[in-house]
């Protein structure tokens, strides 16, 4: 199973460049678009004490360099969502019932006193440490499970480096905030942000190559770019631009420039992303009959969605990720002991072979709007399941 992280982490092969390729050419198309969200600007990283991956000071002597280029995108152009907000005292219950109801995936928490942002609250976090723990979410106050003090940004700060916090620590959130009152005004979500940059792509692709299908054309026009054969003339400066910064992508997701070596592929990343030990479990994989709260230990154990496996045929019948237990089981106050996978998976989940490119992973999760994708593979009128990439893998 691949999700969504993991697939934006393997455009670069791990490194930074190829990543940033993806979004920075997109943003290129943004001057136009006046569809920025009201987001309060201001100067520089707003961090609250927070302990990430990546030491704090390297963080922020990056952000402070790359601040200073004045041709960089502010937070802005990746126009963050509206926050969905709750206070530190709201239970779990009505937390999960509101952004149910708003379709969100993720509350930022607020001080009651100062309005000042203390925490985030994530689907995952509600799966990890309440359903997994076996709390009731009527009871559980939001500060004793939520993710406290998170890293932010603000609105005026390159967005470049924004995207570089969320992918180099796995942040699929990314709260915006006015730097002169510490006041939450948006947020960022990866998901929005990748589906936002394809969608730029694919209008270029399609004005390069008409009734091609979508992910041939991306890729042969990212091709093309890379190599700098795109137009002339005025167009040089654009196409020496493009290919620094789509050359990266291109030598992970096309093999390189001399086309001598394959297209990086899920059976590559994940053989990558597991240090080799493919014949070991890819991820939780649960039966239709047991229960919520086995597949949610399980679920927290992985740090992944849980595939849902009939154990008679050994053929995948659904998924169960982090959004079904926040909306279809604890919103819906269901029993976590009694009530069954089967009951509340996500049917028929898309599914991929192994040998799809990165490039056609991250066109099917645009496609068909999911974070994560399970990955068979087809042997001898058998299905095998392979793996489970995110979109940041």
């Amino acid at each position: 199973l691949v999700d969504v992280m993991d697939v934006i982490y393997g455009c670069g092969g791990g490194s930074v460049d190829g990543w940033r390729s993806i979004f920075d050419s997109a943003m290129m198309d943004m001057d136009g678009d006046g569809d920025d969200d009201s987001v309060v600007s201001s100067n520089s990283y707003y961090y609250p004490k927070s302990v990430t991956k990546q030491p704090q000071a390297t963080i922020m002597s990056s952000v402070k360099e790359n601040n200073n280029k004045k041709k960089d995108k502010p937070v802005s152009k990746l126009r963050p969502r509206k926050p969905l907000i709750s206070s530190s005292q709201d239970s779990i219950l009505s937390i999960t019932q509101m952004l149910t109801n708003k379709r969100g995936d993720a509350s930022l928490i607020t001080d009651n006193n100062n309005g000042q942002l203390t925490g985030i609250l994530t689907d995952t976090d509600i799966t990890r440490r309440l359903v997994a723990q076996d709390k009731d979410p009527s009871i559980t106050l939001v500060e004793s499970i939520m993710t406290p003090k998170p890293t932010c940004v603000n609105s005026d700060d390159s967005a470049m480096d924004a995207l570089a916090v969320m992918v180099e620590n796995h942040f699929r959130h990314l709260p915006v905030v006015d730097n002169a009152t510490g006041s939450v005004v948006g947020l960022l979500d990866i998901a929005k942000c990748l589906n936002d940059a394809i969608d730029k792509l694919e209008r270029r692709s399609s004005k390069e190559k008409g009734t091609q299908d979508t992910t041939t054309a991306m890729a042969s026009l990212l091709q093309n770019v890379a190599t700098a054969n795109i137009g002339g003339g005025a167009d040089n400066n654009a196409n020496a631009a493009l290919q620094a910064l789509l050359g990266p992508l291109m030598a992970q997701a096309f093999g390189g420039n001399d086309n001598t070596s394959s297209p990086l592929t899920l059976r590559t990343l994940l053989l990558a992303r597991d240090d080799g030990k493919h014949n070991n479990p890819p991820t939780a994989i649960v039966k239709p009959t047991d229960s919520v709260y086995h597949a949610a230990r399980l679920m927290a154990e992985s740090r992944r969605a849980a595939l849902v496996v009939d154990d008679s045929t050994g053929t995948l019948v659904g998924i169960f990720g982090f959004n079904d237990v926040m909306t279809r089981v604890v919103s819906q106050e269901r029993n976590i002991h009694t009530t069954q996978v089967q009951d509340v998976m996500t049917s028929r989940p898309e599914s991929v072979p192994p040998d799809t490119t990165v490039l056609e992973a991250l066109q099917t999760m645009h496609d068909h709007t999911v974070l994560t994708l399970p990955v068979v593979e087809d042997e001898c009128d058998d299905t095998v399941i392979v793996g489970l990439v995110d979109v940041m893998d």
